[in-house]
């Protein structure tokens, strides 16, 4: 009779010896897949802050004088400067 419930007693801690090894398996698996998520995430971030550096390095070129005269001859204006009286 002793021996049974010794082998009860067993076999349960054998059972939560597993689970509690399953649950650590599982917790370690999920926070690996987390910083693999972060790291992605990370580089994403980095590729979009060199994106936008480039973008508003344009548009800050973009709107220096003598890229704005140039652009407006192109469309036909003409400096106030300039101005002329249409007939």
């Amino acid at each position: 009779m002793h021996r049974q419930g010794s082998l009860r007693a067993a076999l349960r801690f054998g059972l939560l010896y597993l689970l509690a090894l399953l649950l650590v398996f599982a917790v370690g698996h999920r926070n690996q897949m987390e910083k693999a998520h972060q790291a992605e995430m990370g580089e994403e971030l980095a590729r979009l802050k060199a994106q936008e550096e480039a973008l508003l390095k344009e548009g800050w070129q973009a709107t220096q004088p003598h890229r704005v005269l140039s652009w407006a001859k192109e469309q036909g204006f003409v400096p106030m400067s300039q101005g002329r009286w249409a007939p």
